[in-house]
């Protein structure tokens, strides 16, 4: 157990409210705390009150949505039974990574909510496997395509021109990774999206252009609407797998993308995936179909 100085320093301590976006390495480290915690048979009140500190700081740091020093941790993670010096620096090195600042955090005030935690995940993918049927991924989205979601979408008549370029600029930072050939993009789109004018015919051609550009590390594939029944009729989602860190998917809804981790149901959706490519024309075949789409707009 620890010291009850101990305790009282870590209560005394100022329980800051700076929420943050849970970065891949904070989401980990969390999650490993709550397990530790769990282990060692305390609840967050429990765990709290031995610490000296908040239940609602506990929660926060298990959900990455605060830091946490290294006084603080190595009283957790005492508290929880863990005492080998060098597990518990690895936990500080992963604390310590945890805090580093995403270029998106310049885009605070316009990325918010799930998009934040989405783009900080997507930022440290090695492989990103997406099905697409309401609009082209945004990976994959020239500025001007980008540009016409952010303002036909529904929220988009309450933003300003400004707070609609920084989305845009943010957008085409993301894509940043692919031209550096440190992100692989495997990405399935409805054949709908090929004439879906988002943007005016000029936009959607120009950006039936840009996926007919060859990138090695980009596979792109169409499901045609002579597909009746896939696996992706319940909506657009990314499979993201990482390179020291369990695969990732997250669902797009009208409030936001929603994160799911759980082992089962990630594997699902792996499967649906595999389900939805082979469904879908070849490669050539699919720019085949772009190609067509484009002549055509």
């Amino acid at each position: 157990m620890i010291s009850l100085t101990a305790a009282r320093r870590l209560g005394a301590m100022v329980d800051r409210r700076d929420r943050r976006t849970p970065t891949l390495r904070g989401r980990q480290l969390g999650i490993d705390l709550k397990r530790l915690r769990t282990a060692a048979g305390l609840t967050a009140d429990q765990a709290a009150d031995a610490l000296g500190c908040s239940q609602g700081k506990i929660s926060r740091i298990e959900l990455a949505q605060t830091g946490v020093s290294k006084g603080d941790l190595f009283l957790m993670l005492d508290l929880y039974g863990l005492t080998d010096a060098a597990v518990k620096e690895r936990y500080w090195r992963l604390a310590r990574e945890a805090r580093g600042r995403g270029w998106w955090e310049d885009y605070r005030e316009v990325i918010t909510g799930g998009l934040s935690t989405y783009i900080a995940f997507e930022a440290e993918a090695s492989e990103l496997r997406t099905w697409s049927w309401g609009t082209i991924n945004g990976l994959l989205q020239t500025d001007d395509y980008a540009r016409a979601t952010f303002t036909g979408e529904p929220a988009g008549r309450n933003r300003s021109a400004d707070e609609v370029d920084k989305l845009v600029e943010a957008r085409m930072a993301r894509q940043r990774r692919l031209d550096n050939r440190s992100l692989k993009l495997w990405a399935v789109l409805d054949e709908s999206l090929l004439y879906r004018p988002i943007g005016g015919r000029d936009t959607l051609k120009a950006q039936l252009d840009f996926l007919l550009k060859p990138q090695n590390n980009i596979v792109i594939q169409v499901l045609t609407q002579q597909t009746v029944w896939h696996a992706g009729l319940n909506g657009a989602f990314s499979l993201m797998t990482f390179a020291d860190h369990p695969p990732v998917v997250f669902l797009e809804s009208l409030s936001g993308d929603l994160s799911v981790e759980g082992e089962r149901d990630v594997k699902g959706f792996t499967l649906a995936f595999d389900y939805l490519r082979a469904a879908a024309a070849s490669v050539e075949e699919s720019r085949e179909l772009i190609a067509q789409a484009r002549d055509m707009t």
